[in-house]
């Protein structure tokens, strides 16, 4: 080693509180990564779930309009064009 190498013992106080911020920054992303985790079993079947509802609504619907399709964003009803036959 070097004699200024050997000299230091210690980095500066800047540095050690850029590396603390650094270290700290990283904990935490984890930690949020690990709760994220945690709670996507739920979510998963939560979607699970909506989707069922919408299913189920989907073919209420289909009772009451017939073979339809609905525009979610005004509400407008257009009716399916049927397959042709050859």
């Amino acid at each position: 080693m070097s004699k200024v190498k050997d000299l230091v013992s210690k980095v500066e106080n800047q540095e050690l509180v850029n590396l603390q911020e650094l270290v700290k920054a990283i904990n935490q992303v984890q930690l949020q990564i690990g709760w994220l985790e945690a709670q996507k079993p739920d979510l998963l079947h939560q979607l699970v779930g909506i989707k069922q509802k919408l299913n189920e609504f989907q073919e209420e619907l289909e009772k009451k309009y017939g073979n339809v399709s609905i525009d979610i964003q005004s509400g407008e009803i257009k009716e399916n064009e049927s397959p042709e036959k050859n």
